[in-house]
């Protein structure tokens, strides 16, 4: 009855990913910090003691689970904050966030990076013309140069295709005059970016736009890999965050001048190394959004009672007069817009199950 009671609140609360995204991270710096404080690590020169974390008395267990207790509740209240969690490590440090500073300079530290890249990964990689009496040594060489010059162009295409290229802004920037940007602060958020316009932007539809409109019509594949990878990605920002947090809570150590000392370098490292695993995950997020759109695109014409079109180019012009009607705070009424007001509705002919029906049965 108990397991019965306890698997049914871990469902309610997440399941799986909330044991790991929850209260993993949370025990992990408490713990870590309060086995040290009772080993005695913070003492500069003293001896760290681990017989002295265990519990010794009827005080010290009732400690021990007011611990575990406190952990799993500080696992349910940072539950609400996960997509904030995330959204720190892409970098939306908008004011009063006190990176809001960093953001010009961050962003324009990715816009070179980007462009350094761009230019050389468009540039070719060529053999020299050969030359007579060439020796096999004179050969080899060139054969080593050409092989280096092709890894750094695959390196740098890496790079490039890691950024949102700003394209789409192009046109809106000229004609309004301003410098608007994809580019995030952050090499996650980039990523991410880039995955949310490319998935939508080849069929004329943005993705923060249409993307709730279109999620209902998602297949139960493609749904569950979406999920999945998103939790993937939550997880790891976590831990780096927990990680970065640990680091600097045993920053003290390093005045120990001993094995100790190394702590922190390590948390470090441990959060660098779940930063990158989530920069990974973001680029196969990316590739599902594609799919999602490749997949479903023309769902959201069919919700919306409209014909798509026999060719790319109509629905690409009826694609952006829906991301253009959809966009937050428009209040337009439908009559009134230019491209859709006039366009005439297509109705299936076969009413969707569950739909009610004309003849008052």
């Amino acid at each position: 009855m108990l397991g019965g009671l306890v698997e049914a609140s871990t469902k309610a609360l997440g399941g799986s990913r909330f044991s790991l995204l929850n209260v993993l991270p949370a025990t992990v710096v408490v713990t870590t910090v309060t086995v040290l404080i009772r080993a005695g690590a913070y003492s500069p020169g003293g001896p760290v003691r681990f017989d002295r974390v265990l519990p010794e008395g009827e005080r010290d267990a009732v400690a021990l689970a007011l611990f575990a207790l406190a952990a799993l509740l500080c696992g349910i209240l940072v539950r609400p904050f996960e997509t904030a969690l995330v959204q720190l490590l892409e970098g939306y440090w908008a004011r009063p966030s006190p990176l809001a500073p960093l953001s010009g300079a961050a962003r324009e530290r990715h816009r070179r990076r980007r462009d350094d890249a761009a230019i050389l990964a468009a540039a070719p990689v060529r053999r020299s013309a050969p030359v007579s009496g060439a020796t096999l040594r004179d050969l080899a060489r060139e054969d080593r140069r050409v092989s280096r010059a092709g890894r750094k162009r695959a390196r740098a295409e890496s790079i490039r295709d890691a950024y949102p290229d700003d394209d789409r802004l192009l046109h809106e920037n000229l004609r309004r005059g301003t410098t608007d940007t994809d580019l995030m602060p952050t090499l996650l958020g980039n990523v991410l970016k880039r995955g949310e316009r490319l998935a939508g932007d080849r069929y004329g539809l943005d993705m923060m736009v249409v993307f709730p409109r279109i999620y209902p019509y998602i297949s139960e594949r493609l749904h569950t890999a979406l999920s999945r990878q998103f939790e993937l990605i939550t997880s790891t920002a976590s831990l780096s965050i927990c990680f970065a947090l640990l680091s600097l809570a045993t920053t003290p150590l390093v005045a120990r001048l001993d094995a100790w000392s190394v702590a922190p370098f390590a948390a470090a490292a441990v959060s660098v190394l779940a930063y990158r695993g989530a920069v990974a995950a973001s680029h196969g997020h990316g590739r599902l959004l594609a799919t999602v759109f490749d997949v479903h695109r023309f769902d959201l014409a069919a919700a919306m009672h409209y014909d798509p079109g026999t060719t790319a180019d109509e629905q690409h012009e009826l694609n952006m007069s829906i991301t253009e009607f959809l966009q937050p705070g428009s209040t337009r009424p439908l009559r009134e817009e230019p491209e859709l007001g006039a366009r005439e509705f297509k109705h299936p002919e076969v009413p969707p199950a569950g739909s009610p029906t004309t003849d008052g049965n």
